[in-house]
């Protein structure tokens, strides 16, 4: 007892040595990069220390003396621009210090005009896997300033993993963290570990022209030990020492607002961070990818995927690469990852050659994630190896690159040969050979009504009726691009038009909605929406009909692309819509929790309001209607029946797997086929109960709807392909697989994933899959025997079309492709 007093005793007495102290150090230039303060390296001045509550800075020597305070655990610097910290940013504040000292080297590459950065989040994982060599090699290869990861990098084994394979030294680059809800552990204090390993849990630092503070979550697993009056206190003593001009930027795991007035208060105090020039604030958390512009305040919000594996909401698992300058972000890129030396010819091909007018398409889609795409050539020989052409290719989307060229009426129906090599920023070289007829198809004119409404529900079944197709093989009759990603938006097809959504998850003005000339490709119109169109579109009495991430309904004229209204939804916090609305007898429905409304087509008046539940996440799942029975889902919630007419909720479901809400409900002969975690459920839609369900070993957190026929149900899974099931039996018949995915979607699914997020479509004795591989494969349906496949060089996400004789296949390169049946 007496010596444990002693003890108690002494620490004390050594805390208040230190507190009356204070500490004191010194910031240097460490010329040969040894963290030692050697002869002729001098001071530097005017550098920001901090101990973790008072903000001061050095001086003319580089000196510096910051008071005592019994909240200190670490005493850290804010790194200025142009330089890097040898060994680290922080010191642990220790009794037995007498000086705490800090070396910086200067970056030759730097400049003070612009700043680039990767950026991770939410990587949840012990393992070690492609991402993180692929963001190192990015990182160089592209000149990346820093790393930052935006939290939960996840519990105590996630942590040392992250510690020990991605910092400063293995990446190459200065790597910052911030602390997530699962970063916060079992300890003596929430943060302990994580302190243990990554430093002090706010600080800021400095790169290009622009000043980062990084800002700790809240809550989490376990109770920090900080408060917000801590945080927001250093904050204040933080920008009140930083230059006024420069631009803010802000890193915590969650978004603070959704709103526009960036506040952080406390009963205590606040501050408004809008008047601190703030331009950006990035976070994780939600596991999508979703960029909002908040108002007129020049203030951007980003939302990542995790980089190792697929998002929430089936987002693309990704890093981003975020440009800064004077004027806050300049620049955003998503590096999808898992990419290696991906190029594919999709025109001219063996499998067709697409023509724009009496020009030839060159199209080509190349990606590879550690590294930009700087050049892609394209070369014609002839059959003797006679250069005919050859053509620089202009990149029309991140994945896409293209041309249009004249070729004289004698090449025709000739056999040609071309090369394509794309090239890198760091000059390594992707090469592909292809051998063609150089043949131009005669499409004939579209007669007669186009995509009757019976055909368009069919669709979403993944059926369609009164077709035979006994086609052996894929044969390429035009390719357009959009100009945008396109996630899950199916092609629509109506008054001889094709009409598809692209998305924008950077805030780079790449989402709309784009009409295509349905037997050309031709673009006819282009109508620019405020968020991502992620979903599909409807079409009914003339009008189309979509909602953007953000819950804004457009209502178009087909014809011309004019917008008749707009309406906006009462959506005031996360997560990001991208569901798919439906059209019934007038009335779309769409949105989701208490912002799912039904509104007139022809006015955007709103007929009724959901009341009855809100939350979850988001989800990828479409609604299905059947009676006077609307099904709806919301990811990490509920599967919801409601009355289509009233709104009012009439059962919901979450157990066995079902609330985890990534596929689309599908109606068949008066039942509801759902998908849960592990297992088919066949409900019967008026109270909600499984009536009868087919066990499914593999993972059901796929965006497609359940095919049914009436001897076979086609289930898509994550990771092992489409598994046909018999109907009566329950028994599995067959089971196609494809390729390894080219980047993953399905929530948390990583290699080794042959994953399908597109709803197959069944047309005769025919079954055509759209999967993650960049691949489109027809295979039998009584066998699912592959016949034929076409290489799209994307991942397929979006639900196939068949309309004028045509199937329609929209991939994520933003290409639409038009193949014969």
């Amino acid at each position: 007892m007496y010596k444990s007093i002693m003890r108690t005793a002494l620490l004390l007495l050594c805390t208040q040595t230190v507190m009356a102290q204070g500490f004191s150090g010194k910031v240097f230039t460490d010329s040969n990069g040894n963290n030692i303060c050697d002869a002729g390296e001098a001071g530097m001045a005017g550098v920001k220390v901090s101990n973790g509550v008072a903000v001061t800075v050095t001086d003319g020597d580089g000196r510096f003396h910051l008071p005592s305070s019994p909240k200190t655990r670490f005493v850290f610097i804010t790194t200025p621009a142009g330089y890097r910290f040898t060994k680290s940013f922080y010191l642990k504040a220790d009794s037995s210090k007498t000086t705490y000292d800090f070396a910086l080297m200067p970056v030759k590459s730097a400049t003070t005009t612009a700043a680039k950065f990767v950026r991770l989040t939410d990587t949840e994982t012990t393992m070690y896997n492609n991402w993180i060599t692929e963001a190192k090699d990015y990182a160089k290869n592209e000149q990346a300033d820093f790393m930052v990861h935006t939290g939960d990098i996840c519990y105590e084994d996630g942590m040392k993993f992250h510690a020990k394979q991605v910092n400063t030294a293995t990446m190459g680059v200065p790597v910052y963290y911030c602390i997530g809800n699962h970063d916060l552990v079992k300890g003596p204090y929430g943060e302990a570990l994580y302190e243990s390993l990554f430093g002090p849990v706010f600080y800021s630092f400095e790169a290009g022209p622009a000043h980062f503070i990084v800002t700790p979550m809240w809550y989490g697993d376990y109770a920090p030990s900080y408060t917000a009056d801590d945080v927001l206190q250093w904050i204040k003593n933080d920008l009140a020492a930083t230059d006024p001009a420069k631009p803010v930027i802000i890193f915590n795991h969650d978004l603070l607002t959704y709103d526009t007035l960036f506040t952080i208060r406390t009963d205590k105090d606040s501050i408004n961070l809008n008047d601190h020039r703030l331009k950006a604030w990035i976070y994780g958390h939600w596991h999508i990818n979703f960029a909002k512009q908040h108002g007129n305040t020049g203030i951007r919000s980003l939302c990542s995927a995790p980089a190792a594996d697929g998002g929430i909401d089936n987002s693309a698992s990704n890093f981003d690469v975020i440009g800064v300058d004077k004027n806050g972000i300049s620049s955003v890129q998503r590096r999808y990852t898992y990419v290696d030396n991906q190029l594919t010819q999709v025109s001219p091909a063996a499998t067709g050659v697409a023509f724009e007018g009496d020009k030839l398409l060159v199209s080509v889609n190349a990606y590879h994630t550690a590294a930009n795409i700087r050049q892609v050539l394209f070369s014609l020989y002839n059959k003797q190896g006679q250069l005919l052409k050859q053509l620089p290719l202009q990149p029309r989307t991140d994945w896409n690159w293209a041309i249009t060229t004249a070729v004289p009426a004698a090449w025709l129906k000739n056999v040609y040969t071309s090369t394509v090599e794309a090239t890198t920023s760091t000059g390594q070289i992707f090469f592909r050979r292809d051998t063609f007829s150089l043949e131009k198809t005669n499409i004939p004119a579209i007669t007669g009504p186009v995509w009757p409404e019976v055909l368009q529900n069919a669709q979403r079944l993944g059926v369609v009726p009164g077709v035979s197709n006994n086609s052996k093989g894929f044969h390429l009759l035009w390719s357009a691009n959009t100009g945008g990603n396109i996630w899950k938006s199916s092609p629509i097809c109506a008054e001889g038009k094709i009409f598809v959504g692209t998305l924008d998850d950077e805030g780079n003005h790449h989402s709309g909605i784009t009409a295509m000339d349905a037997r050309t490709g031709k673009i006819v119109w282009q109508f620019p929406t405020k968020n991502s169109i992620k979903h599909s579109i409807s079409y009914a009495s003339h009008l189309l009909l979509a909602t953007d991430a953000e819950g804004i309904t457009y209502a178009l004229e087909a014809a011309t692309g004019k917008l008749r209204w707009q309406h906006a939804g009462d959506m005031k916090s996360l997560a990001s819509y991208n569901s798919g609305g439906v059209v019934q007898n007038g009335i779309y429905y769409t949105g989701a929790g208490k912002y799912m409304q039904a509104l007139d087509i022809l006015t955007g008046a709103v007929k009724w309001t959901n009341q009855d539940w809100s939350g979850g996440e988001g989800t990828p799942a479409a609604m299905a209607v059947q009676g006077d029975c609307l099904v709806t889902s919301s990811n990490w919630n509920h599967l919801f029946a409601h009355n289509l007419h009233t709104g009012k909720l009439r059962w919901k479901r979450s157990d066995e797997g079902i609330r985890f809400r990534s596929g689309t409900p599908a109606f068949y002969d008066g039942k509801l086929y759902v998908h849960g975690l592990n297992r088919l459920h066949i409900i019967d839609p008026a109270n909600g109960r499984t009536v009868d369900s087919i066990a499914v070993e593999d993972a059901l957190k796929t965006m497609t709807a359940p095919v049914v026929t009436d001897q076979l149900i086609l289930i898509s899974t994550a990771t092992n392909g489409l598994a046909a099931y018999d109907r009566h039996t329950k028994q599995l018949v067959w089971r196609f697989v494809p390729g390894e995915a080219l980047f993953y979607t399905a929530p948390y699914t990583q290699p080794s994933s042959a994953t399908i997020e597109s709803t197959p479509l069944c047309v005769g004795n025919r079954v055509y899959i759209g999967a993650s591989d960049g691949y489109v494969y027809m295979a039998d349906l009584k066998t699912g025997k592959a016949v034929s496949r076409f290489r799209t060089g994307a991942p397929v996400f979006a639900e196939m079309a068949i309309a004028n004789g045509l199937l329609y296949v929209a991939d994520f390169s933003g290409n639409v492709n038009a193949f014969a049946l």
